[in-house]
């Protein structure tokens, strides 16, 4: 008896053992969902590119990368000129390697800025791309660094090159490369998403020196651009915000504003509107807009936050029609004694049914340091940016292309009624397009479609057949030049924040969505800008150590053609 019993007891704890195997193994989480769920879910940009590596390499992305064909790119072109490269510097022919950069510095050389190229792999696009835009970098840098000399003229063994003559050749080949503009539509409280798209931008080296805004992008890169980069991790942290103008209307019973808001307060608060707009025809307060501005921007005008942080920043308005004698770009340029928050409250005009029927008035200092109103506004009414019609002359994006030379533009997209139907340029491969022919298929549709309506709706707002009503919901305005849009991640239930009073667990959390938007696009962002990066950086470096003024006295035509 005894021994049937031991025998019990063996099988049943070799049952026991196999069935928690079998179980853990039917229960356990594939990799790749649980390296998706960390990607998604990710609080840093190291973590969610660990995640990403890892991903790319379970389901073999990391095969295609390693491949430098293609047929979306031309690869043979970018090899051939990344040996050229590889030589020159190699032999230290300089002359060879400024021919090179000159020849062919352009941004999307062979189509390697085309998104196909990022949507392919989590973690990045082509090693052969990525190594070619860093050799491309090195070698402006190997140019910058080169030692000097006196004489204006070389000859054939000489290395060195004048200071001036390395200031004309970085000058020239920046201004053939053109800029890069960040521009930050809308939002309402999304618009906080702009903050995490900057800091993001901001971490990577990636942040342009030439940042536009329009409604709430206005509020968020007046903030940015008046920030030396000192300041900025700061700010972008959300410490240097001063929401004080908010307090008096999110306080609870006991005076303080709640950290997680809820249900109550969130219908206090569309009470209260409802309540102003019954009363005096308005929903938002536009006084407390005013205020939270002034308090985080103060009196700075255009010209001085330039002075100070070497940004340029750019807020676009838009007039009811009789403002003939206003600009739609306000900058350091076209407004430089304008007070920035004043720009920004006006770039946030809306109509009479959001924000009542107060005018909106632009102030400048004079030039005794006094503020007054500014004068070519006085007779201006102005408008939501919605309301505004553009003809490709007067659009402000396409002024400030022609301003500073801009050819790129990253678009920060988080207008509420439109983020729904609406997906960044750069998202990664998505798995579940790539499961079956029939969902690629009907994926592929619904984007023709898409597109197809959008086309349409320019045509009849090129016509003037859409109302205005609408036509803010529907119609985008045209980006001048190449472009690349970001749009955070938003579920049903972040619609309800637009309710919530702005506080520093708020500021938080969409700072974390508009990061998240970023990351997906850093290794596009870093083929489209790292060589306009290097060349900037180079050219403070060499203008600092030019002795004497600033004139063309020599040029690198006389470096090459002293070899001949």
């Amino acid at each position: 008896m005894g021994l049937v019993l031991s025998i019990w007891r063996v099988v049943v704890d070799v049952a026991t053992f196999w069935r928690k195997k079998l179980l853990s193994w039917y229960t356990r989480k594939n990799p790749v969902k649980l390296w998706l769920e960390l990607l998604r879910n990710a609080e840093t940009f190291e973590d969610w590119e660990e995640a990403a590596l890892h991903l790319d390499n379970l389901l073999g992305l990391d095969l295609w990368r390693n491949n430098p064909t293609s047929k979306y790119y031309d690869w043979a072109l970018i090899t051939e000129r990344l040996d050229s490269l590889i030589i020159a510097r190699e032999e230290n022919n300089y002359e060879q390697l400024v021919n090179l950069l000159r020849s062919g510095l352009v941004r999307n050389l062979g189509n390697i800025s085309v998104p196909k190229l990022y949507n392919r792999s989590f973690s990045g696009t082509k090693y052969l791309i990525e190594e070619y835009i860093a050799q491309v970098a090195e070698s402006v840098e190997d140019i910058s660094t080169l030692p000097t000399s006196a004489a204006s003229g070389l000859y054939a063994h000489d290395k060195a090159l004048t200071n001036q003559m390395k200031l004309d050749f970085i000058h020239d080949t920046r201004q053939a490369f053109g800029r890069s503009t960040l521009v930050l539509q809308g939002g309402a409280i999304f618009g906080l998403c702009h903050l995490g798209v900057v800091k993001a931008l901001f971490l990577r080296g990636l942040l342009p020196r030439i940042i536009t805004g329009t409604a709430t992008g206005a509020l968020i890169a007046a903030l940015v651009a008046i920030h030396t980069e000192e300041e900025l991790p700061g700010v972008l942290r959300g410490d240097g915000i001063d929401l004080s103008a908010f307090a008096s209307k999110g306080r609870n019973e006991d005076g303080q504003i709640p950290a997680q808001q809820s249900l109550g307060s969130r219908w206090n608060t569309l009470m209260r509107r409802i309540r102003r707009f019954s009363r005096e025809g308005y929903f938002l307060d536009v006084t407390v807009l005013e205020e939270c501005v002034r308090a985080n921007v103060g009196d700075l005008t255009f010209e001085e936050a330039y002075n100070r942080s070497k940004r340029v920043l750019n807020i676009t308005v838009a007039t009811d029609g009789q403002g003939a004698g206003v600009p739609t770009l306000l900058n350091y340029i076209t407004a430089p004694n304008v007070l920035i928050w004043t720009a920004a409250v006006a770039s946030n005009a809306s109509s009479p049914s959001l924000y009542g029927h107060s005018k909106v008035t632009i102030l400048c200092k004079d030039a005794h340091g006094n503020i007054v109103p500014w004068a070519p506004a006085n007779t201006t009414d102005f408008r939501h940016w919605t309301h505004a019609s553009y003809t490709d002359r007067d659009s402000p994006l396409r002024r400030i292309a022609e301003l500073f030379n801009v050819n790129h533009f990253i678009v920060s997209q988080a207008r509420p009624y439109l983020i729904p139907f609406l997906q960044s340029d750069m998202h990664g491969p998505s798995l579940l397009e790539t499961r079956s022919k029939t969902t690629q298929l009907s994926a592929f549709l619904v984007r023709m479609v898409g597109l197809e309506i959008r086309h349409r709706l320019r045509q009849l707002d090129s016509l003037r057949l859409v109302p205005a009503s609408i036509r803010r919901f529907l119609i985008d305005e045209q980006v001048p030049a190449a472009s690349m849009t970001l749009v955070p991640e938003v579920t049903a239930s972040d619609f309800v924040r637009l309710l919530e009073t702005p506080t520093q667990d708020t500021l938080n959390y969409w700072i974390l969505r508009g990061e998240r938007s970023v990351w997906p696009a850093v290794a596009a962002l870093k083929i489209r800008c790292t060589v306009e990066n290097e060349l900037d950086r180079s050219y403070q470096v060499v203008r600092k150590l030019k002795a004497g003024d600033l004139r063309r006295k020599g040029s690198m035509a006389g470096f090459t053609d002293s070899g001949r």
